[in-house]
């Protein structure tokens, strides 16, 4: 967007001019917290996923491969012998029992998909599939895949499939289940929820889910975190579905946030977010090599209390709180890391 493209000039014209004023550019702090796994896989928005009990995180390795890595110690082992397809994104339910992915099979003379329960070690039943991100209910009794032909469907835990064709994906975090699983939050404009049962659609009142990075739905409660940029600004807010309304949490006159990556505790207390700053602009269009500092902030979402959690040159990732919301996990480059919160 033109406020996007605006941002983006300011942050470099900053940064050319920040040796003339300082007499040179501060170097790049690292602190980037502990380092769990360094083979991440450098796409996707959900490379990895917290396990139950918070003592192992799934990620799907460059090799690739779905790995879990143990927090205490690092130590390694495969999770799944299948192949995870590196482009289409993990699905663990809520409850932390289920874990889909799409598995690859190279054996052919084109790739083929199916979808494929990583703790079970089960292909689900429903043949081949394309490669196009699952979601999974809460309880893990339901998933949604896209059929070879295209139609995106869901599969119960009954045996039965049900058809979800007026649900469209939205590129990261949709479609998303309802906690009861009857449900679908889809994307559109406006996004609308699928009603499993019968079909039917309603519109939710938010006609900007291109800026959505992530969802939270339980507790009665639909929020959805939205990275936005605005006329001289750039600002992190908290959408309520349920009731209505949207929640400034953090701003910023300097164009820094990272557009890609969000997330939300699952008790909807913190929220997590980039910013990436030029420290030594190349040119006007391009920062020098190793001199783009990322930092992760997470805010306090009933106080707007901000602190950095960890900084470091390279490009950020996925970020993702542990259930019990004391610790963060997050992507650097192809190195997944964790740090404890105060």
């Amino acid at each position: 967007s033109g406020d996007r493209m605006a941002s983006d000039w300011s942050r470099l014209v900053a940064a050319c001019l920040l040796p003339c004023c300082t007499g040179g550019p501060r170097q790049v702090l690292e602190d980037r917290g502990p380092k769990l796994a360094y083979d991440v896989v450098g796409t996707g928005a959900s490379i990895f996923a917290w396990l139950a009990g918070g003592a192992e995180i799934a990620y799907v390795s460059n090799t690739p491969e779905l790995i879990a890595v143990r927090v205490a110690d690092g130590a390694r082992r495969q999770l799944d012998a299948a192949r995870p397809y590196f482009a289409a994104n993990l699905a663990r339910s809520q409850d932390a029992a289920a874990l889909y992915f799409i598995a690859e099979d190279l054996s052919g003379p084109v790739s083929s998909f199916t979808v494929r329960e990583a703790l079970a070690h089960q292909t689900l039943p429903v043949g081949e599939v394309r490669g196009v991100d699952p979601a999974v209910s809460a309880d893990g009794r339901r998933v949604l895949y896209w059929t070879a032909s295209g139609v995106p469907s869901v599969a119960d835990a009954s045996g039965a499939i049900l058809s979800a064709s007026g649900c469209s994906p939205l590129y990261p975090v949709l479609p998303v289940f309802s906690p009861s699983a009857d449900q679908l939050l889809c994307g559109g404009e406006p996004p609308v929820l699928f009603n499993l049962a019968d079909g039917s659609t309603q519109e939710v009142p938010d006609g900007s889910p291109g800026l959505w990075r992530a969802v939270r739905w339980r507790d009665g409660e639909l929020q959805v975190v939205a990275l936005a940029a605005e006329q001289l600004h750039e600002r992190v807010y908290l959408l309520d579905l349920v009731r209505g309304g949207q929640h400034s949490l953090y701003d910023t006159q300097e164009g820094l946030l990272d557009f890609a990556h969000a997330a939300i505790s699952a008790d909807g207390r913190q929220v997590a977010f980039w910013e990436t700053e030029c420290l030594h602009a190349q040119s006007f269009l391009s920062c020098e090599p190793g001199q783009t500092e990322a930092r992760l902030k997470v805010v306090e979402t009933a106080s707007g209390q901000t602190r950095t959690v960890a900084t470091g040159a390279g490009d950020p990732g996925q970020i993702a709180f542990a259930d019990d919301g004391v610790r963060i996990a997050y992507v650097f480059g192809s190195g997944l890391h964790l740090r404890a919160l105060p």
